[in-house]
């Protein structure tokens, strides 16, 4: 919503009702903005209606055309002056009206819209009840709105625009204006986990000013109104933040304004633990790096400790555990991060050079000409990276084929995978309102699948079990010896993966060690169970059906 119509503020006498109003506008393309403010619609009957032969349109209560901008409103009801009261409703400007394909009136609160492209822009129009309203009139609220999007497909850019009466504090959003999160807040938190959704206007670093939403009447300012966007199309936001842009409206709300721009781009996969990043083959592979790893590694723990009691073995490993996490960030290589290099190409450096040159000269001094010339330097940059591009893509190719026909399959499917960039697996949510309710799911389904003990159903008082089989075997059934650790580290590997601890296989086989590991199976055999060897990494491994479900696992 680029601008206000002058039709709807410039005749003081018309009746003035509250509504959500969604906008949208195609700008500039691709650039496009999608805009939400709480504020009161105005009814003008002298002004003409504009007919709609198509049938988008057949459940809604009222279509207005003003200075190009058609403004439908759903949910509402007529006063005695004929004008609409209360509701949701969405302002459409000349070319989002051409490319929309559909307006449902989903429910009283919600209004959807589709907008035709690639891909398909799915907007949803919502006003949520206030936080002061009784709790099953918001409950209700949050139930229709899971319903409205379950029906939108995952591929379309999906956002949803509103009064959400809703407070996000410091905890639950990154730049937001609120201190704490109120009541309709944690219910919007949830459903957002649930279908991977975050708020645009708290996701950019701006001025107070710009990020309070409402005006209370104490003189108050809050933030509750939202434009959510799927974490799909997170890079397809450019700035999202509220403006003042219409203080002749006479709202106590912001208009808070989106811009949109298709990005195609992935989105970057979340970091992983410090300890992920050590490149352990590396480490396996070089027994200088591992012995000097391993001595450094004992001094460390020596050091600490002497500062434990004795008797506490917990309190050891736990200190095992610090010390080799600190000298492995500290001495061990880190995964090198697989990128694709134009460094030496002579092309795309002889083309960086010259932008650089001409946007030194745009910066010292702008004219029109240094302008265009910068210009000019972005698109031979940009041809230069997609020539180097082709060549890349042509080079890899006769590698895949060389290693077909060498009958090299391991190799080509890495040379593929890399050609195709398709390494990550996707992310698929489990099914759960909450996080916790999905680790709870987790928790239960693995519980009944492990946890249960085996029911015999043998009658062991049968004469069968009781008659003897052989003498008794020479097995030592006391304290564990050194000779008994030793023999299983020998048939431990040295690039073995390491457990949820990150201690890995060469710290145990380093012979310092091996007396403090006899210490700790010692512990644990005489009942004094140390933590760390209670806890496991569960990985479920996908089978067939619906894989949000726990128990197609």
């Amino acid at each position: 919503m680029t601008g206000w119509p002058q039709s709807l503020t410039d005749d003081p006498s018309l009746t003035q009702t509250k509504m959500v109003l969604t906008g949208l506008s195609n700008v500039k393309s691709p650039l496009y903005i999608i805009s939400t403010f709480n504020t009161r619609t105005e009814h003008c009957p002298r002004l003409p209606r504009k007919p709609e032969h198509r049938n988008i349109y057949a459940e809604l209560p009222m279509q207005e055309t003003f200075d190009g901008y058609t403004l439908i409103t759903s949910s509402a009801w007529k006063n005695m002056m004929n004008a609409a009261t209360g509701g949701v409703g969405v302002l459409l400007s000349t070319r989002a009206l051409k490319a929309c394909t559909s307006i449902v009136k989903c429910t009283e609160r919600i209004m959807k819209v589709n907008l035709s492209g690639n891909p398909v822009t799915t907007v949803l129009c919502c006003y949520s009840p206030h936080n002061e309203h009784p709790g099953e009139d918001v409950e209700q609220f949050y139930q229709e709105l899971p319903t409205t999007t379950n029906a939108i497909p995952a591929h379309n850019l999906f956002m949803i625009g509103g009064d959400f009466n809703a407070q996000l504090g410091p905890t639950d959003s990154l730049f937001t204006f609120n201190q704490n999160t109120n009541r309709n807040g944690k219910h919007m938190k949830n459903f957002m986990e649930q279908y991977s959704i975050v708020p645009t206007n708290t996701r950019f670093q701006n001025r107070t000013s710009k990020l309070w939403t409402h005006r209370r009447p104490s003189d108050g300012f809050v933030q509750l109104d939202y434009i959510l966007a799927r974490k799909k199309w997170i890079n397809s936001i450019k700035n999202s933040r509220a403006y003042n842009s219409f203080e002749d409206v006479k709202s106590d709300h912001h208009i808070v304004s989106c811009n949109c721009q298709i990005s195609y781009r992935k989105r970057k996969a979340p970091a992983r633990g410090p300890m992920k990043q050590i490149d352990w083959r590396k480490v396996a592979g070089n027994a200088i790096l591992c012995e000097k790893f391993t001595v450094a590694v004992h001094n460390r723990f020596s050091t600490l400790c002497d500062q434990l009691d004795e008797k506490n073995s917990s309190a050891g490993y736990d200190t095992l555990t610090t010390a080799n996490k600190d000298i492995a960030l500290e001495l061990l290589p880190k995964k090198r991060k697989k990128t694709l290099t134009f460094a030496s190409n002579k092309t795309v450096m002889k083309a960086r050079e010259e932008l650089k040159n001409v946007a030194q000269k745009h910066q010292s001094r702008s004219t029109r000409n240094t302008e265009r010339n910068l210009d000019a330097a972005k698109a031979s940059l940009d041809e230069a990276y997609t020539e180097a591009l082709e060549a890349h893509v042509k080079s890899k190719t006769e590698e895949l084929n060389k290693l077909h026909t060498e009958n090299k399959h391991a190799a080509a499917w890495v040379a593929l995978r890399e050609l195709t960039n398709q390494r990550a697996s996707p992310v698929i949510r489990i099914a759960g309102e909450t996080t916790e309710q999905r680790l709870d799911g987790w928790y239960q389904y693995f519980s009944n699948l492990l946890g249960k003990p085996e029911q015999c159903t043998t009658n062991l008082e049968d004469p069968f079990f009781n008659h003897k089989i052989s003498d008794s075997l020479p097995i030592q059934t006391g304290r564990f010896t050194i000779e008994e650790v030793q023999t299983c580290l020998k048939r431990l590997r040295n690039n073995k993966t390491p457990g949820p601890d990150n201690i890995p296989a060469v710290i145990w086989k380093s012979p310092p060690f091996h007396q403090q590991l006899l210490y700790f199976c010692n512990e644990t055999y005489t009942g004094n169970k140390l933590a760390a060897f209670s806890m496991s990494s569960i990985i479920p491994l996908p089978k067939k059906g619906d894989l949000q479900l726990h128990q197609n696992y």
